[in-house]
């Protein structure tokens, strides 16, 4: 009899906490777990007109927590969503008898909540559910701002990025929290391990709260956070060099960088990767770490390369299988922008001179640039296909390589260098290893010196990696070889209108802010271009008096542009596509 009122007042405990009042913003619920095999009663969420998404974490202490806890949600007593098995979080402290879980972001139409163990031997459980979702609807993330330059003589700067109050997070840490700071030797690379979906704002908000409210923390724990379209967000207070709360209990020396996301399963976008690869050279510069090196970390007593992922220091899937195996190519980049004396935005040889060296590229759904040079190339000695047009002498050529994300990609070249001696490029791609290559696919663009040659990748196998062959076309190589070069897939977006031989060529095609304009040198004479939106209206016209333009186009929205210029050889038009 006794038990059976136990149980009647545990149930009660769990209903009563189920239909608590409703408030915004943040709220906890406790209740508790009956048995091996219980599902709590229906939980009411306990926010008050969610914004975005309803974001939950959840915290279970028994006696033995071996098992699996698993959640389902609803909009209405009527749709519920199937059971999810919940994963431990990894930066949480994991006590005796204790576990937590790494936060799920739910739709935010949802109102109900259920719990429930499956094989766990604790006859109670006490679980605690952590709400929150955005107070203030944002209308949409704020603009990354540039950082200062520092005093140092490091060819990469800081990149811009969203400040704390760009996200809505406090001034500094929380009251009763001073700062450390120490030496940063090595870098850390993290996920979310959640759904990142804009506002990111909103995400890295969410994170901050389960930091400090749920871990009892004195802020959140990474230094920095990117989300999916390259955006860098300024994580902890207390600046450069500030101790963070991110991997392994062992913070000291270390800087933790988090992708939004969980890369467990998906594929991390090449905007993050070239904004994580831009932010690390600049540390690297910073604090004098070689980014493709191994150092001794002491607080975790443990020989580690200096850009490591989470998992490197504890047992954790962080940052996920495909985030992981980015880290070779990231170290990479990362290098190339460290050592680069131009200015912190480009690889040349003898870097990428041999099929051995290729330089790793990111496949993404719009043009990432990254530019490159034939300037200084030595010949490999591989036969030159016949679609050059030529196959007598050399081809001072330069590599790259990609792991294919889709069955269909596509390699643009664009040359950037002065004409008459701009490269005149020609794209191969082989498939196989770097002493048994088969070509799969050439290309020699008409046009000549100076216009950009894409290189169309039907029928390839996806996590297949494939090698990247650039040169100049002829015998006498180019005297400036600068270009730009991406890989990208999904649909394409043609860069040519009036007929293939136009004479205006835009860089990159999808972008997501600077646009580089290419006029051929017969078209720049009384040069006027005009650029209209998808409504027709005129948003931007200017002189052009060089082959070259670079436009900033970050303040502009997305959607389709028309570029036309006006000039003594007639008009010529190009259709672009701006994402940010």
């Amino acid at each position: 009899m006794l038990k059976k009122l136990i149980y009647l007042s545990l149930v009660l405990a769990c209903v009563s906490a189920g239909l608590a009042a409703q408030i915004p913003g943040r709220a906890v619920l406790k209740t508790t777990l009956i048995g091996a095999e219980h599902t709590t009663p229906v939980l009411t969420v306990p926010l008050l007109a969610p914004n975005h998404f309803v974001a939950l974490t959840l915290r279970c202490s028994g006696v033995s927590m071996a098992g699996n806890v698993e959640v389902r949600s609803a909009a209405d007593d009527s749709h519920w969503t199937g059971w999810q098995a919940l994963s431990d979080d990894a930066h949480a402290v994991q006590k005796g008898g204790v576990r937590q879980f790494e936060m799920l972001f739910l739709p935010v139409t949802t109102r109900l909540i259920q719990v429930r163990v499956v094989g766990v031997k604790a006859p109670v459980t006490q679980t605690e559910l952590f709400f929150y979702s955005p107070e203030k609807l944002l209308a949409a993330d704020p603009q990354p701002i540039a950082a200062p330059r520092g005093g140092a003589a490091c060819p990469c700067p800081m990149p811009a990025f969203v400040s704390r109050a760009g996200w809505g997070g406090p001034p500094a840490q929380q009251p009763g929290c001073t700062p450390n700071y120490t030496a940063v030797s090595h870098l850390i690379v993290h996920h979310q391990a959640g759904v990142a979906n804009p506002p990111f704002a909103a995400v890295v908000g969410a994170i901050w709260q389960q930091h400090v409210y749920t871990n009892s923390w004195c802020d959140i724990g990474y230094n920095w956070l990117i989300a999916p379209d390259g955006t860098i967000y300024e994580g902890r207070a207390g600046g450069n060099n500030v101790v963070g709360a991110h991997f392994c209990g062992q913070n000291a020396n270390t800087m933790g960088v988090c992708f939004l996301g969980n890369f467990q399963n998906e594929q991390p976008t090449a905007a993050a990767l070239s904004s994580l690869s831009r932010l690390l050279a600049w540390k690297c510069c910073d604090s004098g770490i070689n980014p493709t090196a191994t150092a001794f970390h002491a607080g975790s007593g443990l020989t580690l390369q200096n850009i490591s992922g989470h998992r490197n220091g504890c047992s954790t899937l962080c940052p996920g299988d495909n985030l992981y195996a980015r880290l070779p190519g990231v170290r990479t980049m990362t290098d190339t922008l460290y050592s680069d004396p131009t200015g912190c935005d480009g690889l040349w040889p003898p870097g990428n001179d041999d099929c051995t060296d290729a330089f790793t590229l990111f496949s993404g759904n719009s043009c990432q640039a990254f530019a490159g040079t034939t300037d200084g190339a030595t010949a490999s000695g591989l036969p030159i296909p016949t679609c050059s047009g030529f196959t007598s002498g050399t081809a001072l050529d330069v590599w790259y390589r990609f792991g294919a994300l889709e069955d269909h990609h596509h390699v643009t070249v664009a040359p950037t260098g002065n004409l008459p001696g701009a490269l005149d490029p020609v794209i191969a791609v082989y498939d196989g290893s770097c002493d048994a290559l088969q070509l799969l696919a050439c290309v020699d663009a008409p046009g000549g010196a100076g216009v950009a040659t894409t290189l169309d990748l039907p029928g390839l196998v996806p996590g297949h990696v494939y090698y990247i062959r650039v040169y100049d076309y002829g015998d006498a190589p180019a005297t400036d070889g600068r270009f730009d070069i991406c890989v990208t897939h999904g649909p394409a977006v043609s860069t040519r209108e009036n007929g293939p031989d136009a004479p205006v060529f835009l860089f990159p095609n999808p972008a997501t802010g600077w646009v580089r304009v290419r006029l051929l040198p017969q078209v720049l004479d009384d040069a006027i271009l005009r650029v209209f939106d998808a409504a027709g209206r005129l948003v931007l016209a200017q002189e052009i008096k060089k082959t070259v333009t670079e436009l900033d186009l970050s303040g502009k929205a997305e959607g389709m542009y028309l570029f036309v210029v006006q000039s003594a050889s007639g008009q010529f038009s190009r259709r672009l596509i701006l994402r940010h």
